[in-house]
């Protein structure tokens, strides 16, 4: 696995190359869906390269112009075209790797891409499209109803909502681009996207016959096999689970097609010298990857922090760097990749470059790009090594030209895994945390009723008593009371619990899990802790509770601060909340 910057040197692409042992004939791009889509899948899409790469095969996945660590925004004009033209461009960069024929795999919307890139080149020799979307107005009106089933927070007095622009669970849609892809339909199409084509379907919806009958009288060969994983595949980046009937049904169908590739005449091998076979590094010599690339305005770089252990990271900095600068570490959003939840991490990493601050959004082992510790499960949010991959990113850091202070901060776990840094001895100047969940995790801890979810349910059962409808319910039988009594008992206990740390604390007994000891401890080493939490966030409410008098006290000397983004949910999902938890950032950090 190898990161590399591609494309346009004005629009670079980021992505990753998959490179088998030996010289490879064919290669594979990959195109991701869209949106949420994208970052829910991202694991599971390395683990097809992954097992391309196995079998022979040449892989690359890649970020779609304005999407990802790509450079851009989706909220420019012309995305589908540029989308198309991306993944021109990334069949291109394989190409530069001495393939003989290039194959495409595109999910869901990126299978909708990948044909319509294919169809205007003409030289795809293979398409795996996997659940793909066909028609551009159906998949709308699915992405409408989404929208309308996560029961969004309404917009709050004085936020006005983006003009042409749709919401689709925190990214942004353009008329123009909803128009661009409502015009589509692949069963229409006059060309066929390849020769040869692998449909995987879902096996828990019915197959549509559409298009796999227009390939069949363009004179496609087709292959359609539905297999199970997708719905796991795309449940949210923590909970994701790898389809692997359907990496090995792709991985099968990539070797035979490998394996179909005519050898090269003796004739082609022009670079041997005269009476001498050319060696396979002639035949398919290897380009060099660019890892730096100028994007948006700053200088961005694909890192790995640690020779000891192989964390990745991007790094955002000015072209020119001030002589003395802060760094800024930013910590992942439970298992969602560097990119952080929305894809917020990326305007805001480049935002703080462009301030002169130097920005690494680094993965910890075994979450998004970092490949975890020998012997250890991926994918795991609260790792019993997470000190470690903080301490080894600000030793990074630190060791930069200019950086005078560091500061470290994240979304939930990632906040946890800031804080808990600094309460550790790492040399943090100042901790952010944006809506953690929980200040003490033990391994294998259950999570049944964790304290955060017994605050947060008991907050709506204070809100919901005051209507009729819900004790309608209640008398209805429409309610849980076995679980509604199991949170509020867990509720007491914890409330318990915390006040009675509290009483031994004042006699000089300090427990252990005791959130008022690590504060202080925190603040007397001189960092600066910032909590910043969306409205009803029930990790306020656990501040407040097991952080007792010393979050006051700690506030007066302003060692602490608190903010406040009114309607927001926890990941910041709405469109209007991101500008409001950047301006809150740019208040602390700017």
């Amino acid at each position: 696995m190898r990161p590399l910057y591609f494309g346009p040197e004005e629009r670079p692409l980021f992505g990753w190359l998959h490179e088998p042992a030996a010289p490879p004939r064919l290669g594979l791009v990959v195109c991701n869906p869209y949106g949420y889509e994208a970052i829910c899948s991202h694991r599971s899409l390395r683990h097809f390269c992954d097992e391309a790469a196995a079998a022979g095969v040449l892989a690359l996945r890649f970020d779609y112009d304005g999407t990802g660590d790509s450079a851009g925004d989706d909220r420019e004009a012309g995305r589908l075209p540029a989308w198309v033209a991306s993944v021109e461009r990334a069949i291109e960069a394989v190409r530069a790797h001495g393939v003989d024929q290039v194959a495409l795999l595109g999910v869901r919307l990126g299978a909708l891409v990948a044909a319509l890139a294919a169809e205007r080149r003409g030289d795809v020799a293979g398409l795996i499209a996997i659940a793909p979307v066909v028609r551009g107005q159906p998949w709308l009106r699915e992405l409408r109803a989404l929208q309308m089933a996560l029961n969004r927070p309404p917009t709050p007095p004085g936020v006005v909502d983006e003009a042409g622009v749709r919401e689709v669970h925190g990214f942004a849609l353009t008329a123009e681009t909803e128009a661009a892809i409502a015009a589509v339909d692949l069963a229409r199409s006059e060309r066929p996207p390849a020769p040869a084509v692998l449909l995987l379907e879902r096996d828990d919806l019915p197959g549509n016959d559409a298009w796999p009958a227009h390939l069949a009288k363009l004179g496609v060969a087709l292959e359609r096999v539905r297999a199970p994983g997708y719905a796991q595949m795309m449940l949210g980046a923590q909970d994701a689970q790898v389809p692997t009937v359907m990496v090995d049904a792709a991985t099968r169908w990539l070797q035979k097609a490998a394996a179909a590739i005519p050898a090269p005449p003796a004739a082609s091998a022009t670079t041997a010298p005269a009476g001498e076979p050319a060696t396979e590094a002639q035949t398919h010599p290897k380009t060099e990857a660019k890892t730096e690339a100028q994007i948006d305005g700053v200088v961005e770089r694909a890192v790995f922090v640690s020779p000891e252990i192989p964390l990745f990271g991007v790094v955002s900095e000015a072209p020119t760097p001030p002589r003395r600068r802060r760094a800024i570490l930013l910590l992942n959003a439970g298992a969602i990749h560097h990119i952080g939840p929305n894809r917020l991490y990326v305007p805001l990493a480049r935002r703080w470059a462009r301030l002169g601050h130097l920005v690494l959004r680094l993965d910890i082992a075994g979450v998004g790009d970092s490949p975890p510790r020998n012997g250890e499960p991926e994918n795991v949010v609260y790792s019993e090594h997470f000190v470690e991959d903080v301490r080894a990113a600000v030793a990074y850091l630190r060791a930069q030209p200019g950086v005078a202070e560091v500061q470290a901060l994240g979304l939930c776990s990632g906040g946890y895994h800031a804080f808990k840094a600094a309460v550790a001895g790492i040399e943090l100047d100042g901790v952010t945390l944006i809506n953690p969940l929980t200040f003490f995790y033990k391994q294998g801890m259950s999570f049944e009723i964790p304290p955060y979810e017994a605050t947060g349910e008991t907050q709506r059962y204070a809100q919901r008593a005051r209507s009729l409808e819900a004790w309608m319910k209640v008398l209805r039988g429409e309610v849980d009371i076995g679980y509604a009594a199991r949170v509020v008992g867990r509720r007491l206990f914890y409330l318990s619990r915390d006040r009675g740390r509290a009483v031994l604390r004042r006699f000089g007994v300090v427990l252990g899990d005791d959130l008022e000891h690590e504060l202080e401890l925190v603040a007397r080493r001189g960092g600066a802790v910032r909590f910043l939490f969306a409205g009803d966030d029930p990790g306020r409410s656990l501040l407040r509770e097991q952080g007792g008098g010393t979050v006051e006290r700690l506030q007066r000397r302003g060692r602490l601060s608190i903010d406040l983004v009114a309607g927001a949910d926890h990941t910041f999902t709405p469109l209007w909340s991101h500008d409001l938890l950047i301006g809150a950032l740019a208040r602390a950090l700017d």
